[in-house]
C-alpha cells in the first residue's frame, strides 16, 4: 500500500486537504446557485415587463387562442360523428307469417304498381331520359361506332352543359397497347332524345 503523504501547510498555516477542497466546492456551488437565482429573477422581471407591453399582450392572446383551439379540436376528434346508418332506427322485423314460408311472402310482394311512364315528373314535366339515353352514354356510343371500337373500350370522362338542350362530352377511346384518343362530342336534346349533332 502506498504511504500516505502528510498534508502540507500553506503559508497561512492552514492545511490543504479534502476538507478544505469540500469547503471551496461548496462555496462555488452556492455562488453558482446564487448567480442562477439572480438570472432567473432577472428573466422573470423581463417576462413580466414584456407581458405588460402591447406585443406581450398580443403574444399572450395568440397563445391562449392556440391552446383553446387545440383543446376544442381535440375534443371534437375524440367525439366524432355517428355514422348515418347507426343514427337511423333499425327496421322492425316482419311479423310472423301465419301462412308459411317464402312462397307466401313472394306472392304478397307481386302486387303491380301503376306504370310511372304515364305520370308526369316534377310539376307535370316529362321525366328525364333513362340511363341509356343520357348524353354521356350517347356520346360514348357514337364515338365507339365512329372509330369502329367496341362500346366497352370508350368511356365518357366529363360533360359540360352548354345550355338546357346541348351538352359537350369528353370521351376517351382505348385502342389498346397504350394508344388513347380523346374527343369532345356535342350532344343535343331533340324530340327523339339525345343525339350527336
Amino acid at each position: 500500500m502506498a504511504a500516505r503523504r502528510p498534508s502540507s501547510l500553506n503559508h497561512s498555516g492552514r492545511r490543504h486537504g479534502l476538507a478544505t477542497a469540500g469547503r471551496v466546492a461548496g462555496r462555488r456551488a452556492r455562488a453558482v446557485a446564487a448567480g442562477s437565482a439572480t438570472l432567473a429573477r432577472a428573466a422573470g422581471r423581463r417576462a413580466r415587463a414584456g407581458a405588460r407591453s402591447e406585443t406581450g399582450r398580443r403574444l399572450a392572446r395568440a397563445v391562449a387562442l392556440t391552446v383553446t383551439m387545440a383543446v376544442l379540436i381535440g375534443a371534437l376528434y375524440d367525439r366524432g360523428e355517428a355514422p348515418r346508418a347507426a343514427a337511423q332506427p333499425a327496421v322492425a322485423a316482419p311479423a310472423a307469417d301465419p301462412a308459411g314460408g317464402p312462397a307466401a311472402r313472394a306472392r304478397a310482394g307481386t302486387a303491380r304498381r301503376p306504370d310511372p311512364a304515364g305520370q308526369g315528373g316534377l310539376r307535370g314535366r316529362p321525366r328525364p331520359p333513362r340511363a341509356g339515353e343520357r348524353p354521356a352514354a350517347v356520346a360514348a356510343a357514337w364515338y365507339a361506332a365512329r372509330l369502329g371500337l367496341p362500346a366497352a373500350r370508350v368511356e365518357a370522362l366529363q360533360q359540360d352543359r352548354l345550355s338546357a338542350s346541348e351538352v359537350r362530352v369528353l370521351v376517351l377511346a382505348d385502342h389498346g397497347r397504350g394508344r388513347l384518343r380523346t374527343a369532345l362530342v356535342r350532344v343535343r336534346l331533340g324530340p327523339a332524345g339525345w343525339s350527336v349533332r
